[in-house]
């Protein structure tokens, strides 16, 4: 990214734009009232831990950390840089998350603690990206009701009782690559029209992730 900074001057590349981007959401289940007991040097450590997990999953499908809400983690695909295959990228970001979260929680359980449950929401679709906000206080980042619906997929996680949700928009970009399962057609907050989604439990046997990275993600 700095690179891609230093070429373009800076200026242009941080102009808002209309981008198609794809978006992952992530929040863990009852993690505030979990962590009410504990005092807060614990809570800070647990969740450090944690949210370091789920960011090195994101990094290294070259996604970009948005920002943290809590303990919940907003990252993007497709910007700031253009990449190939973001919705793929999204996805194995988030199958990977689950895969780290596992062997988390064996470390947590070994400790006494209680293991974390997390959900996942991705949507594809188009944005606003660039510098917004105060002009003494910018922060590159995206909006539209992509993001809005990408957060209202992850909270239906919750109702449909699985780890990791969909949008129609993304399993489209995906589906040769995915083994995936559609729900049928949910009401969400903000939306007039019913929305399908498709829980994810895996990559397709014959889909190799470590020639996804080489010839797909890079």
């Amino acid at each position: 990214v700095a690179d891609e900074l230093i070429k373009s001057g800076g200026t242009d590349f941080m102009t808002p734009k209309r981008r198609t981007v794809t978006i992952l959401f992530s929040d863990v289940r009852d993690f505030t009232t979990m962590m009410e007991s504990s005092d807060p040097e614990h809570f800070v450590q647990q969740l450090s831990e944690y949210l370091t997990e789920m960011v090195e999953c994101v990094f290294e499908n070259q996604g970009t950390l948005d920002k943290f809400i809590g303990d919940a983690v907003m990252a993007i695909f497709n910007v700031p840089l253009t990449q190939t295959h973001p919705e793929l990228r999204a996805v194995c970001t988030a199958l990977e998350m689950l895969e780290a979260l596992t062997r988390l929680n064996t470390k947590r359980q070994a400790r006494g603690e209680s293991p974390l449950k997390i959900g996942i929401g991705i949507n594809t679709g188009p944005v606003v990206a660039g510098n917004l906000g105060h002009q003494k206080r910018l922060e590159y980042t995206v909006i539209g009701d992509t993001v809005n619906l990408a957060q209202r997929i992850e909270s239906q996680t919750k109702v449909a009782g699985t780890s990791l949700l969909i949008s129609e928009s993304t399993y489209a970009r995906v589906a040769s690559y995915v083994r995936a399962t559609p729900l049928p057609p949910v009401k969400v907050k903000g939306k007039v029209e019913l929305v399908t989604l498709y829980s994810v439990a895996q990559l397709l046997p014959e889909v190799s992730v470590d020639r996804l990275k080489l010839s797909v993600l890079k």
